[in-house]
């Protein structure tokens, strides 16, 4: 089941190019910040992308949970967030953004995928590539459990879930990446945590 203490927050491997610190945290910590929270010295979308892209893959892959789909989710948040970026230079509003964005994306892509799903053209998931290589059998076998009940959960659900038990923010950041209240994230999550234990109470009974 996922209610047990190691299982709070799910292992993801970090895309290529996270340092040795995220792959050593329960959750990988990407784009960490520079020694200077506030300094974005070169405002050019290719900075920024060098900079941040780490970070909305991260959020992309754990919401998506397919590796296939988060380059060009990735490519089409920073033509999105171009604008927004230039007009901000703290570092955590540049993340905050980045992160409202890429929620946004991800829901869009979701939504891409039942609908080809309903005729059978939808990619044949695989999950073999989400778990951190330093994960056991075990958690490994639960990651993809996981990720296939998610693909069972309607993404205004999904989003909120992952979001909250998988990338580990708090209900106040997930209102505001989902643009809904406080009380509709609490009652979505709890929505979303029900489909899935149900889910792998069927696999795992």
């Amino acid at each position: 089941m996922i209610d047990g203490p190691r299982n709070r927050l799910l292992r993801i491997v970090p895309p290529a190019g996270d340092g040795a610190e995220a792959r050593r945290s329960q959750l990988p910590t990407l784009a960490p910040a520079p020694d200077n929270e506030h300094a974005v010295t070169e405002p050019g979308l290719d900075a920024l992308y060098a900079r941040y892209a780490p970070y909305v893959a991260a959020i992309a892959t754990r919401i998506l949970g397919r590796q296939a789909e988060v380059e060009d989710v990735v490519q089409e948040v920073f033509s999105l967030a171009v604008g927004g970026l230039r007009r901000r230079e703290d570092h955590r509003e540049i993340k905050s953004w980045l992160a409202t964005v890429t929620v946004r994306r991800a829901v869009q892509q979701l939504r891409l995928r039942a609908f080809w799903s309903v005729f059978d053209l939808a990619d044949e998931p695989s999950y073999d590539t989400l778990a951190d290589p330093a994960s056991d059998s075990q958690e490994r076998e639960l990651i993809g459990d996981v990720y296939r009940a998610l693909d069972r959960v309607p993404p205004r659900q999904r989003v909120p879930w992952v979001l909250r038990h998988v990338e580990g923010q708090s209900l106040e950041q997930v209102a505001e990446r989902c643009g809904c209240s406080l009380a509709t994230v609490k009652r979505r999550i709890s929505a979303a945590h029900d489909r899935i234990r149900k889910q792998l109470g069927v696999r795992h009974a």
